[in-house]
């Protein structure tokens, strides 16, 4: 659901960015005239775990409240350059963005999710810029969103993307010739190789200018404290992922590459997993099956309830950043009526490690359900609860093999 505001508040709201705007097509609005159309979501979250405290073995039980809204702002100006926007306000220190302080004298909850700008060049080119997501999967190459520019081609069933992206606008003053920022290139090619079956891919080259960490400065006993180099991060990372249907069966592969330098390793990480989505009537059951290699991380929305998922409950996220990971999960279902629907996640995950001490986790097993009902087309309630049993490695002390067990209770709102 949509609402369009005009005239003075749209002009209050759109500033100088544009000179004109519809609520959707380009063209749809006189000229004299300035619209812009606003959307978004709110949820509010309880928040309950069971043993996360793994240093007090006395607390036992501990809960919190979260919450978050955003507001979409998107207008066309006329011609068809289109700007979008999105802001979350009291977010609670939502992934990349500023915390609330927790007593509203000093409220540092309102921050940039993205804000850009895509103009159309032709039937086939456009352009894209400003702070960018760049979500391919949720298995990677979903970060933080920085300042890219995008040239986006398009004709018929491929779609071509080279890109420029700065993760970091860093200065120094030991240098003031040498700019120290932290800069990204890349290309994504998307391919639809028939009406079942299409690959895509994400390939970058990360150019860590920045030489140094911190400036000199002067400590309170007024004694020199040296410069602190920076370890050079530049490195090659990228992913490619295949899609398709084969009978009833829906197939996502995907595998992912980093070169140790840009991962922070000694050696390069892979990852990579396979998930089967079979279309029964009643229950869809889906296997995933999957390994990371050598530190590799996936990014933090892959996964489940405790076991990545970016979720409030998540315990660790897919991946072993000392070694490798083998994991399998089967995920079941199931929707009960228009309004209601289920899922059930069963999910093993075997650690290994290059040098292992105590203290390391050694496997773990997530037994976890989300149950989510719709109260109106816009308005829905959702429930998880996560139980996950580790176990560590010879030597660890008893309180790590507590099991943790994790709820959610959410009101999502779309508006």
């Amino acid at each position: 659901m949509k609402k369009v505001l005009v005239a003075g508040a749209a002009l209050m709201l759109a500033g100088a960015m544009v000179s004109a705007a519809s609520a959707g097509t380009p063209g749809e609005a006189p000229v004299e005239t300035t619209g812009i159309s606003l959307s978004g979501d709110a949820r509010v979250t309880y928040v309950g775990w069971s043993d996360y405290d793994r240093q007090d073995s006395e607390t036992e039980y501990s809960d919190y409240f979260e919450s978050r809204v955003s507001v979409n702002f998107d207008a066309v100006a006329t011609g068809g350059t289109a700007v979008h926007a999105r802001l979350y306000f009291d977010d609670e220190g939502f992934n990349d963005d500023v915390p609330w302080n927790g007593n509203g004298d000093a409220q540092l909850g309102v921050s940039t999710d993205y804000a850009y700008i895509v103009t159309p060049l032709s039937d086939t080119l456009s352009v894209k810029a400003g702070r960018l997501p760049l979500n391919f999967s949720a298995f990677y190459a979903g970060e933080i969103r920085a300042t890219r520019l995008q040239v986006i081609y398009h004709s018929g069933n491929f779609k071509l993307i080279p890109w420029i992206g700065v993760a970091s606008e860093d200065n120094t003053d030991l240098d003031n010739l040498d700019d120290n920022d932290f800069m990204q290139y890349g290309i994504i090619p998307v391919l639809k190789l028939n009406d079942a079956w299409s690959v895509k891919g994400y390939f970058r080259y990360n150019d860590d200018q920045r030489e140094w960490d911190t400036d000199p400065s002067v400590d309170d006993s007024g004694a020199t404290v040296a410069a602190t180099a920076h370890d050079d991060r530049s490195g090659f990372d990228g992913t490619i992922q295949v899609a398709g249907k084969a009978g009833m069966v829906d197939l996502t592969a995907q595998v992912a590459y980093v070169e140790a330098d840009f991962q922070g390793t000694e050696d390069d990480g892979i990852g990579c997993f396979v998930q089967a989505a079979f279309g029964t009537p009643a229950v869809t059951p889906i296997l995933i099956a999957g390994m990371t290699q050598d530190g590799f991380q996936a990014f933090r929305d892959f996964g489940f309830v405790m076991v990545g998922g970016n979720e409030s409950t998540t315990v660790v996220n897919v991946g072993n950043a000392y070694g490798d990971l083998a994991f399998g999960a089967l995920v079941l279902q199931h929707g009960i009526s228009d309004q209601l629907s289920v899922q059930g996640n069963l999910l093993y995950a075997s650690y290994d490690y290059d040098t292992e001490e105590a203290n390391m986790l050694d496997s773990a097993v997530e037994v976890s359900g989300v149950m989510t009902y719709a109260l109106s087309e816009s308005t829905s309630f959702e429930y998880k609860l996560g139980y996950l049993a580790p176990s560590y490695t010879d030597g660890s002390s008893d309180v790590l093999e507590d099991a943790y067990i994790g709820q959610v209770l959410r009101m999502n709102v779309a508006f």
